[in-house]
């Protein structure tokens, strides 16, 4: 096994904020894990414990259901890493007299603590994490070549190997021998121990209870024992016995639900387009998850434009006129229509107005909630009345967490030199600031007066649509030609009017009570 002579370095940053947020804490609670700095520092002790894994992955192909077990497992030691280390400072918070120190003070004398974890103790744990997710990927790949081969533990074969390792230079067994659920390598802290797949015609078979009991010799002592286990058949990098796991329920409690939840994190972050930044991949996700706990759903794959619009965004929309040849009144186009007669106006024409509600409601479909835009009653002060009065951008933020800011139709207008705008000049606008792949928020004025609330979506073919999520005619399908809008356009536009690029910002959650799950 290659022995790692460098380790990435723990960020001095992320130790010195988790410092201050434990002096400004005086204490720590194991509950608070899941706070942003010890949380940082968690992530940070998992991205480096799991560089291995993720060079690995470049190589070679690895099972999805072992590379996720791996990186789960990793991120749950670095939470019970972490935690210790927050147990162990926390003790130095108070001087000889129990006074608390200055916070100067305190993060010199827990930089031994730093030291010792996140150096001398991380070097160790890295190397172990290297030979460990080795072993685990290896095992994987002899699982499918049982009876073929026999397996065979080598040492690295020179002066600095320990004389109990030595004893199991050279034992070779076949891979169901129970010698291989306890000490397949790394057996131990820096242990530069491999196993390899050997012809069984080619070397003799030991004998299986000599090579169990120079395995317990090599692991016999307390802090050593804990190596007896075999990373591929428990889909672990580090021990299951690890001293960091000597925890409390509370801890152990706290500490699975951090996993679950990182895990759940990841599994977002691979279900968005990469047209998005890894910044913006990070904080939609955890948008997600922030969704998922406010409105207590599961958010489902993420859907095509076809499946977050299909008039399942609004489903409770009627329209009010319906084709008739013979109908009394007429469109722009000369086309015939009658009153719908399923339509109620008391009932359905709150669905005919909450186009502000509908618009996000199409976004927060396509990442997979499988949510509907509530009714709109004019005048009645709701969240959803109140949506309508130019409120669309301030339902999203950027990745940050600062106000996104539209691109206003007046202030382009105005940038181009412009006195008014035309069909032309909006479908330059519209194409001008809507290059990038991605889903816009639109509000523009019509000619006639009024305004509306909808989408426009560049696809990765470079195509600039228009989705209506509000009212979806089976006739046309989803993607609509942008003429139906620029046509319609006001030729002074509203100064708070324009568009948003939504799909790379998350969504504030106080917003979520305008829908209906």
């Amino acid at each position: 096994m290659a022995e790692k002579n460098t380790t990435p370095e723990f960020a001095r940053d992320i130790w010195e904020n988790l410092a201050k947020w434990l002096h400004k804490q005086k204490n720590y609670d194991p509950k608070s894990l899941a706070d942003p700095e010890p949380l940082a520092a968690i992530r940070e002790t998992h991205r480096i414990l799991s560089q291995p894994l993720q060079e690995m992955k470049i190589g070679q192909e690895i099972p999805e259901e072992l590379t996720a077990a791996l990186n789960n497992n990793i991120f749950y030691f670095s939470g019970f890493k972490t935690h210790h280390e927050l147990v162990q400072a926390s003790r130095m918070l108070k001087d000889s007299d129990g006074n608390f120190k200055p916070f100067h003070k305190f993060l010199n004398d827990i930089e031994t603590l730093n030291k010792t974890y996140n150096k001398n103790y991380l070097r160790a744990e890295y190397n172990f994490a290297t030979a460990s997710t080795q072993m685990a990927i290896k095992w994987k790949e002899w699982e499918q070549d049982e009876g073929r081969y026999n397996l065979q533990y080598r040492t690295a074969g020179d002066d600095r190997v320990r004389e109990e390792h030595a004893a199991l230079n050279g034992v070779t067994l076949p891979p169901s021998d129970p010698f291989w659920n306890s000490y397949l390598p790394p057996n131990g802290w820096n242990c530069r121990c491999t196993t390899v797949q050997v012809r069984k015609n080619k070397y003799p078979q030991s004998n299986s209870e000599k090579a169990m009991a120079a395995g317990a010799a090599c692991t016999a002592k307390p802090k050593q024992q804990i190596f007896r286990f075999n990373p591929g058949k428990t889909m672990t990098v580090f021990p299951p016995k690890h001293p960091y796991y000597k925890a409390n329920g509370e801890v152990k409690k706290t500490v699975e639900k951090i996993t679950s939840d990182e895990t759940r994190l990841e599994e977002i972050i691979k279900e968005l387009p990469d047209n998005l930044t890894n910044e913006e991949k990070k904080a939609i996700a955890q948008n997600c998850i922030d969704i998922e706990k406010t409105l207590n759903i599961t958010k489902g794959k993420p859907m095509s434009i076809e499946e977050a619009d299909e008039q399942k965004a609004n489903p409770n929309f009627v329209p009010k006129f319906i084709p008739d040849p013979n109908g009394t009144y007429r469109d722009k186009c000369g086309n015939r229509y009658c009153i719908n007669p399923k339509y109620n106006e008391k009932i359905h024409e709150q669905y005919s107005i909450n186009c502000a509600t509908c618009a996000p409601t199409y976004e927060l479909r396509r990442r997979g909630f499988n949510v509907k835009a509530k009714g709109r009653v004019a005048g009645s002060n709701s969240l959803n009345d109140s949506v309508a009065y130019n409120r669309s951008f301030e339902m999203w933020k950027n990745y940050d967490g600062t106000p996104a800011q539209p691109i206003l139709t007046k202030d382009w207008m105005i940038g181009k030199g412009y006195q008014r705008m035309s069909d032309k000049r909006y479908k330059e606008y519209f194409n001008e600031v809507c290059k990038e792949e991605g889903v816009y928020v639109l509000t523009i004025g019509w000619r006639k007066g009024g305004g509306h609330a909808t989408i426009l979506q560049r696809d990765n073919s470079g195509q600039l649509y228009y989705i209506e999520p509000q009212a979806y005619d089976k006739s046309i399908g989803a993607k609509k030609n942008i003429s139906e809008l620029s046509t319609d356009g006001a030729s002074k536009p509203h100064p708070k009017r324009g568009i948003l690029r939504v799909d790379n910002k998350v969504f504030d959650t106080s917003f979520l009570p305008l829908f209906d799950r």
